[in-house]
């Protein structure tokens, strides 16, 4: 099991002391994908016409509208082509994501807008495996807000 990742606190006292203490970062929470989990096909018509998709392959990020992976509230296996802006404008994912996580080998950037037929918006959330539980805990837009219901666009690549 690898070592958690440490965030060093630095304090300074009335005397003008200082102290370091590392507090450890909670491990992300694993999702599990079901059996019967409902696929979105946003790949390109292009990469659409070259063949068909498996549950379990490159370029999948499964998202879910609740915190911890909550299946119950709504989640699904996204497809998206290499590098391509896929858009959930249309979607019945626009601005509702609050949990998600890439298959392993799969890396993802979530963005707050879809302009121009790409991403963009104010930053970008990196999402990987094993994905991000709680998007409440991820800073947006320089600490105006969190990621959590407010994804649009998204960007793959494996």
């Amino acid at each position: 099991m690898a070592p958690k990742p440490l965030v060093y606190l630095l304090a300074i006292t009335a005397a003008g002391i200082a102290s370091v203490s590392a507090v450890a970062l909670p491990e992300p929470k694993p999702f599990t994908i079901p059996a019967d989990v409902e696929i979105l096909d946003l790949r390109t018509e292009e990469d659409k016409a070259s063949g068909g998709i498996d549950k379990r392959t490159n370029g999948a990020v499964y998202v879910c509208k609740a915190i911890d992976f909550d299946a119950n509230q709504g989640c699904k296996l996204l497809y998206t082509s290499f590098n391509a802006p896929t858009n959930l404008v249309n979607t019945e994912y626009n601005n509702v994501i609050s949990s998600a996580g890439a298959d392993a080998g799969t890396v993802c950037q979530f963005y707050d807008g879809f302009y121009n037929n790409d991403c963009g918006g104010q930053g970008s959330l990196y999402i990987d495996n094993p994905g991000k539980s709680d998007f409440r805990q991820y800073s947006w837009n320089n600490g105006a807000g969190t990621w959590n219901d407010i994804v649009s666009c998204i960007k793959c690549t494996w």
